[in-house]
């Protein structure tokens, strides 16, 4: 069959994809895998850390370790997942930066804020903020990297930080919700504590994916000559 120019390939001679099944299989692997990592994994390399010497004498290299012992195993899943060698290293690559933003912002704080002067309620304010916003925008923007086409789904990463952001004034404002999801203390929460810290990625994810199927859809406009 052949195809004349301007008009759609057949869906033989479009680049393939994965089947939508096996996406989300592989979307729950990871999700379910880095949230079961974060609750019983993450600790072992944090004592790790602690029990280095060369590490344990350098505190911001235990946050170092700590912060990229978050993120190395989502960027390894986007290395393995990725559309091909390019979008999945660029995606790993975002990734990585993500632990090392939260670093930097810890460190930003530690050192420079907090270490010149008493701790203020705007100051803790802008930091956990900070550190909530920063990864619900690049955790998203590494899978959309490693995953997406195209330029369209960019719009959808606006998706992460205002879901994150409303999950955290229904915290600060909802006296149920902080009472039942917010504070530790029940052996259960800890499970909805991890659905509201993935809820802005998954989303985000989701939304990335979304606008990108429907602009596949869109039938170009023909141009002119």
């Amino acid at each position: 069959m052949t195809t004349t120019l301007g008009e759609a390939a057949p869906p033989s001679s479009r680049t393939g994809r994965q089947p939508v099944a096996l996406c989300v299989a592989v979307g729950l692997v990871v999700t379910v895998g880095w949230v079961c990592y974060r609750h019983w994994g993450l600790v072992h390399v944090d004592t790790w850390a602690a029990r280095s010497s060369f590490v344990a004498a350098r505190w911001w290299l235990v946050n170092l370790v700590t912060a990229m012992g978050l993120c190395v195993p989502y960027a390894l899943a986007l290395v393995l997942w990725g559309r091909g060698l390019g979008p999945a290293l660029a995606g790993a690559g975002v990734a990585l930066l993500t632990g090392l933003a939260l670093w930097g912002i810890d460190r930003v704080f530690d050192n420079y804020v907090w270490g010149s002067g008493p701790t203020t309620v705007t100051s803790l304010r802008v930091y956990l903020w900070a550190e909530l916003l920063v990864p619900a925008l690049l955790v998203p923007l590494a899978w959309g990297l490693a995953r997406r086409r195209g330029r369209a789904w960019w719009s959808g990463l606006v998706v992460g930080p205002i879901v994150a952001a409303g999950l955290r004034e229904l915290q600060l404002r909802w006296a149920w919700w902080d009472d039942r999801v917010g504070r530790p203390g029940h052996d259960y929460r800890w499970q909805l504590q991890a659905v509201v810290f993935v809820a802005p990625f998954v989303l985000a994810v989701l939304a990335c994916w979304a606008i990108e199927a429907r602009a596949r859809r869109t039938p170009e406009m023909p141009k002119s000559a």
